[in-house]
């Protein structure tokens, strides 16, 4: 079996950083995401700098279960076992309540909720249970408080975090490990879509939160990190 680590929205962002964090340690890594320009324009940056490691691609949109489980299919045809699987993916919404539409509620809840639990639960379907699995669920700050016009976006973090605890309850004595990381505001695309007039210069760097984040999750010995929480200094 080929051992691989998964980053879902890994095409941009805190997931490139992630990636290219993952490769540089040796890790041959799988990115998904829904576009398949950006992933390949991912693919081919990471790929020059890669050294031995490989990083392959596949469009996977995680809210939609049909494309889980064909991904899931594609690693077993291929017997290849997640080792890591990094809960990336997301989208963010900033609006006041007056905004709030059925729409829009399912839009945030499938990429942040309803596509990391349909995810992970495919990722462990699939994982025999002698493998060692981590799964690190990449949430927000916004999931550990409630935040001005941030309602539903808190809402599905908040799912997302009930999640991640119910999930490691459950898991307890396997080896699947659970990893909640909760990082404050970074200058990504992110808010180019979610909200494009928030100033951003102050937010943190992806790329030092991925170092945060990966140098956490890679580097175990007897101790085992359970929740990060990454803020910028004030």
């Amino acid at each position: 079996m080929k051992k691989i680590s998964i980053v879902s929205g890994g095409s941009g962002g805190l997931g490139l950083s992630i990636t290219g964090l993952l490769l540089g340690s040796g890790r041959d890594v799988l990115i998904l995401g829904r576009d398949s320009e950006k992933l390949n324009r991912a693919a081919k940056k990471l790929n020059r700098l890669s050294g031995k490691a490989h990083v392959s691609t596949l469009v996977c949109n995680i809210g939609d279960e049909t494309d889980v489980k064909k991904t899931g299919q594609f690693l077993k045809d291929h017997k290849i076992v997640a080792e890591y699987l990094f809960n990336n993916a997301g989208r963010g919404l900033f609006a006041d309540y007056s905004s709030t539409t059925s729409e829009l509620i399912d839009k945030v809840f499938e990429a942040n909720l309803k596509g990391l639990i349909l995810l992970t639960s495919e990722i462990l379907r699939i994982t025999p249970e002698k493998e060692e699995l981590t799964i690190v669920n990449i949430m927000s700050t916004s999931a550990l408080l409630g935040r001005d016009k941030e309602s539903i976006y808190c809402a599905s973090k908040w799912g997302a975090r009930g999640y991640t605890e119910a999930l490691r309850a459950e898991l307890k004595g396997t080896k699947r490990n659970i990893v909640a990381v909760y990082p404050g505001g970074m200058k990504t695309d992110f808010y180019k879509v979610a909200d494009k007039d928030r100033e951003i210069s102050a937010f943190m760097d992806p790329g030092d939160v991925a170092k945060k984040i990966v140098n956490a999750v890679l580097n175990v010995d007897k101790l085992v990190v359970t929740d990060i929480t990454i803020n910028r200094k004030k």
